[in-house]
C-alpha cells in the first residue's frame, strides 16, 4: 500500500481563518452538482486520488474560504484564506485549442444544429464528446497530466485542499453555464455564435429547420423614451388606438444575464429587475 497520503489521515489539520464575504458552495451537503457535465468535472478531480484532501477541500468551499474565483480562456485564478494571514493564490491551467481544432468542433456541430441549440439554452449536449473526438480532441480532461495546477500553499501534494474547494466551485458554476468550461478551451460565448453564424447556415438531414433558425436571438430594446426607462407614466402612442407602451425595468442586466457566481438564494435578474422598478418609483416621485 502506498503511504504517500497515509499520515495526512491522522494528522490534525489547521484550522482556517474565517472569510468575509467568501464564495460559498450552494450544495450544503451531498453532490456540488446537479449537471452530468458538472458531475464529470468533479470525477476528473477525485481520480487524483488525494485522499483526504478531497473532504478538507469541500469543506472550504461549503465554508466560504475562496476570497475570489476568475475564470479565463484555458486557465483560472483564486485565492484561498487557509490558516495563515494571507491568502493562498491558486492556478489551474487547462490547455487550450488552437482556431482550426475549434473550427473542426464547428464544423461537427454544423452537421447537427440541435447541438448548437441545447448549447444556447445552457445544456451541454450528452453526446458533445463525440465532436470533440471526431475532431481529434477532448472537451473535458482525461488525463492528470491535462491539467496543470498550482497553489502558494507549503502543502507538498498538487492538488491540494485549496485547489480542490476551488474545482467544487467551478463544477458549481459549470451546471449554471457550460459555456465556461468552452472558456477554459479557449472558447467564448459571443465568439462560439459568431463562428456558427459564420461557417454556414446549413439545413440539417431532413431539411425542415437551418441552422439560423436555430441560433436566431431576439434581442430585447431599450425604450427611447427616457421617462419610459425610469418607469415614468409613459404618454398614449399616438395613432396607436390609445395602447400604452410597455414598461421594462432591467433592460440591461437581462442582457447579461445572471452572474456565474452569484451566491445568494434570491435570483439575480428577478433581484435587479426589483431594484430597477423601485428606482424608477423614487426617479417619477421626485426623490434622489
Amino acid at each position: 500500500m502506498s503511504q504517500r497520503y497515509d499520515y495526512y489521515d491522522w494528522y490534525e489539520p489547521s484550522r482556517p481563518k474565517e472569510v468575509k464575504g467568501g464564495i460559498k458552495a450552494q450544495s450544503k451537503r451531498g453532490s456540488f452538482s446537479q449537471k452530468w457535465w458538472g458531475k464529470l468535472w468533479i470525477s476528473t478531480l477525485e481520480n487524483f486520488d488525494i485522499g483526504a484532501r478531497l473532504s478538507r477541500g469541500r469543506s472550504y468551499a461549503r465554508m466560504g474560504q475562496v476570497a475570489s474565483l476568475e475564470i479565463k480562456k484555458g486557465c483560472v485564478y483564486a485565492e484561498v484564506q487557509g490558516s495563515r494571514k494571507e491568502a493562498y493564490r491558486i492556478c489551474i491551467k487547462l490547455k487550450t485549442f488552437t482556431e482550426e481544432q475549434w473550427l473542426k468542433v464547428i464544423a461537427g456541430i454544423l452537421e447537427k444544429p440541435i447541438f448548437a441549440a441545447q448549447l444556447l439554452g445552457n445544456e451541454m449536449p450528452q453526446e458533445i464528446e463525440s465532436v470533440f473526438k471526431k475532431a481529434g480532441l477532448s472537451l473535458f480532461p482525461q488525463k492528470k497530466e491535462d491539467l496543470e495546477t498550482g497553489c502558494s500553499c507549503p502543502d507538498w501534494s498538487n492538488p491540494c485542499k485549496h485547489i480542490a474547494a476551488v474545482f467544487y466551485l467551478m463544477a458549481e458554476a459549470f451546471d449554471k453555464d457550460p459555456f465556461l468550461l468552452f472558456k477554459m478551451r479557449g472558447m467564448e460565448r459571443n465568439e462560439f455564435v459568431d463562428l456558427l453564424q459564420h461557417t454556414g447556415a446549413n439545413v440539417d438531414k431532413d431539411g425542415s429547420q437551418t441552422l439560423a433558425a436555430v441560433l436566431k436571438i431576439e434581442h430585447e430594446s431599450l425604450p427611447a423614451d427616457p421617462g419610459l426607462f425610469w418607469g415614468q407614466s409613459p404618454a398614449t402612442v399616438p395613432g396607436a388606438g390609445g395602447l400604452t407602451p410597455v414598461v421594462l425595468h432591467a433592460a440591461l442586466p437581462k442582457r447579461l444575464g445572471s452572474l456565474a457566481f452569484w451566491r445568494s438564494d434570491k435570483n439575480f435578474i428577478d433581484e435587479m429587475e426589483s431594484i430597477y422598478k423601485n428606482a424608477s418609483g423614487y426617479v417619477s416621485n421626485g426623490e434622489h
